[in-house]
């Protein structure tokens, strides 16, 4: 794929200390990132091998190899939209449903997928998708969660 079809490539989290969304371009090595907010440091390892490729293995944040893919779409914005769609079915005979469900049946398709990490929540968009990444496992989920962590 052409550099100039593909997706700009980022990492996208939350600040622990202040919460604020840090977003990094994956476009040079580097070992750590600052918060625009608040100035802490927060690891993220991206040398020439992730620049080199367009696939991604493990988290560029925790190093955890488990990582699942998801619809790149706000879920807020989803449920707003059923929801009004919802308060206006009586009125509008339902219709305001189906209108909805093709809007949502459109957006499935027209939108990319988002991969994020299962230990730290990190958001990464640009890469292609790996076959090894599936949707959302709660039982992995809680497996990776219940892991004795270091300190």
């Amino acid at each position: 794929m052409s550099a100039a079809l593909r997706r700009r490539r980022t990492a996208a989290f939350a600040c622990e200390a202040c919460n604020r969304a840090i977003r990094v371009p994956i476009d040079r090595p580097r070992q750590s990132v600052a918060c625009e907010g608040c100035g802490r440091a927060h690891a993220i390892h991206i040398d020439e091998a992730v620049l080199a490729s367009d696939d991604l293995a493990r988290c560029l944040v925790c190093g955890l190899d488990r990582l699942y893919v998801q619809k790149d779409f706000n879920k807020w914005l989803g449920i707003a939209i059923f929801a009004g769609a919802a308060l206006l079915s009586v009125p509008t005979w339902g219709l305001s449903l189906v209108a909805a469900t093709a809007l949502d049946l459109g957006l499935y398709h027209l939108l990319g997928d988002v991969t994020l990490c299962y230990g730290c929540a990190v958001q990464y968009r640009g890469f292609r998708r790996n076959p090894e990444h599936r949707p959302f496992d709660l039982h992995v989920a809680e497996a990776i969660d219940n892991e004795p962590r270091a300190l």
